[in-house]
């Protein structure tokens, strides 16, 4: 179990979950919403996974971690693997109940994926008001296992087979908030042409080898619009050498959103929390769900902004350059009469603005205790 800064938890919040950015960034906008209404750093902490990207972005923002070994299941196939997998998971659960003994939080925030599921487990048997965040229209599996025990489940849109669904939205963090009302004029800081449109493309937290390998070959094969390309950690390595200048790579970007809201267009895949903010920015998406998502989430999430007239869908398996390609072009085409691109983008943003601040209340009503406001003695994690 991985430690990472000092935590006073009487009366405060544990924020169970991580893994990936999708699970985790609702969170942190979470706490940083608290902390806005006078909560302290201290009394927020974050119980994940050693495996995940919170390992590095939750002390960097400023939290506690406890980071529990463990990784989930495969499925369900039964394999030596996953025997092992179930049997950290178990582990990992009896560590989280006594993290949560040992501090007693007044509420844990669950947000899905097993890695909510040790410090949840922990609220459920110490009976402590357990608040699930779903970022997907579909739950995870996590929190509809948890659900029958929640007080409450902050949801995207109805329908996800959670009890007690509060519709809020997804949590945005403060980052996209910025970004949507920068919009195009970030163009000057990021050192993008300002008259000819830019395709931002991306794969998530650690990246996708299907889209980077189309990306590399539709720019192979096609003359096409300046591509800001977001490789990720796993594929950069594989970086082709020999690129065209309209081409700009990068492994990671920590401000994605600024891009984001800067861009004419998004390939990407659709996961809860990529969705919320191409809904809040309205910039055009072609998505390209992941193909094992459990219950088929992704192409869930998808639909919504397909339905709304911001998105296509390309299955994972028809993605090569040549599809890229013609759907870069298509989509572009679609969009491309629009005589102020910035107040089109802004007329077509269909995400609520106030998600995070609708969570963050549902937490602060089922605390056991009032908000802490000041920094104690007690209760160190």
């Amino acid at each position: 179990m991985k430690r990472s800064g000092r935590l006073c938890l009487r009366g405060g919040l544990i924020i169970a979950g991580g893994g990936t950015a999708g699970h985790l960034l609702p969170g942190l906008a979470v706490a940083e919403e608290l902390v806005k209404r006078g909560w302290k750093k201290e009394a927020i902490g974050f119980v994940g996974s050693s495996r995940g990207i919170e390992v590095d972005m939750v002390p960097t923002a400023g939290y506690a971690l406890r980071a529990l070994s463990g990784r989930g299941l495969n499925g369900r196939r039964v394999s030596l693997q996953n025997f092992c997998n179930f049997l950290m998971i178990l582990w990992g659960v009896l560590r989280g109940v006594v993290i949560v003994a040992r501090h007693r939080p007044s509420i844990v925030l669950s947000l899905g994926g097993y890695a909510a599921l040790p410090a949840a487990v922990g609220a459920i048997i110490l009976r402590i008001p357990l608040v699930l965040a779903e970022q997907n229209l579909v739950a995870s599996g996590v929190n509809r296992l948890l659900t029958r025990y929640a007080q409450v489940a902050a949801v995207p849109h109805f329908g996800t087979g959670l009890r007690n669904e509060v519709v809020t939205g997804n949590p945005i963090r403060e980052l996209v908030i910025e970004a949507d009302l920068l919009g195009r004029s970030s163009r000057v800081e990021l050192q993008w042409p300002t008259d000819e449109p830019v395709v931002i493309i991306f794969g998530g937290s650690l990246g996708s080898r299907r889209i980077n390998e189309a990306v590399w070959e539709a720019t192979e094969i096609s003359d096409l619009p300046m591509i800001y390309h977001v490789v990720g950690q796993r594929d950069w390595q594989m970086l082709p050498k020999n690129l065209p200048d309209s081409v700009r790579a990068i492994e990671y970007d920590e401000e994605l959103p600024k891009a984001m809201a800067a861009a004419d267009l998004i390939v990407c895949r659709p996961g809860g929390s990529t969705v919320a903010e191409i809904a809040l920015l309205g910039v055009p998406a072609i998505l390209v769900p992941l193909p094992h998502a459990p219950n088929n989430h992704q192409r869930r999430n998808a639909e919504w902004l397909v339905d709304s007239g911001l998105a296509t869908v390309v299955n994972d398996e028809e993605l090569d350059g040549v599809r890229l390609s013609a759907e870069i072009k298509q989509m572009l085409a679609g969009f491309d009469s629009e005589d102020d691109p910035e107040l089109a983008r802004r007329e077509r943003s269909i995400g609520p603005r106030d998600a995070t601040q609708r969570v963050a209340d549902l937490v602060v009503n089922h605390c056991l205790t009032p908000v802490p406001t000041e920094d104690r003695k007690d209760g160190t994690l």
